[in-house]
């Protein structure tokens, strides 16, 4: 057995776990569940690092080989074992769903971030000098000024 095939399994295990896990975030995220973002960020934290270790992994046995790591994937293919090179394509497709997961996510919390901040604005009647309802820190504008309707 391939040195990096073991490594190559666990690698793809600790994926789809943290990918198990960008779901449900995902659901989270959707649901605007900040207690149970919360502990998914704490679950989230074991399987960054251990991701982490698996490329520092994979870059010490480079070094030890003499590989540049853009040339891996032509090092695992000249070593013709079929299982070996299973084993690095699953682990290559499950690393792939894993940064399209992480970057949904991201999506999520920006699009959130952006409504919210437009929520704020409103509240706040940005660029209607005078005339806001509540000011910064959420209290009711004592300007005596109302707003039209057609302005809410």
């Amino acid at each position: 057995m391939h040195p990096l095939q073991q490594h190559f399994q666990q690698a793809e295990q600790d994926c789809q776990a943290y990918l198990a896990l960008l779901d449900q975030e995902r659901d989270a995220l959707t649901t605007q569940d900040v207690g149970q973002l919360e502990q998914l960020l704490e679950q989230k934290r074991p399987y960054t690092d251990k991701l982490i270790t698996h490329d520092q992994q994979l870059k010490h046995y480079c070094q030890q080989n003499n590989l540049q790591l853009g040339q891996l994937a032509e090092h695992i293919n000249a070593q013709q074992d079929a299982e070996l090179q299973a084993h690095y394509q699953a682990f290559l497709q499950a690393l792939t769903r894993c940064q399209q997961a992480n970057d949904r996510n991201a999506r999520l919390v920006h699009h959130s971030q952006h409504a919210t901040r437009s929520l704020l604005d409103l509240l706040r009647n940005q660029g209607e000098p005078g005339s806001g309802i509540y000011d910064q820190l959420g209290n009711r504008s004592r300007t005596g000024q109302t707003r039209d309707l057609s302005k809410a």
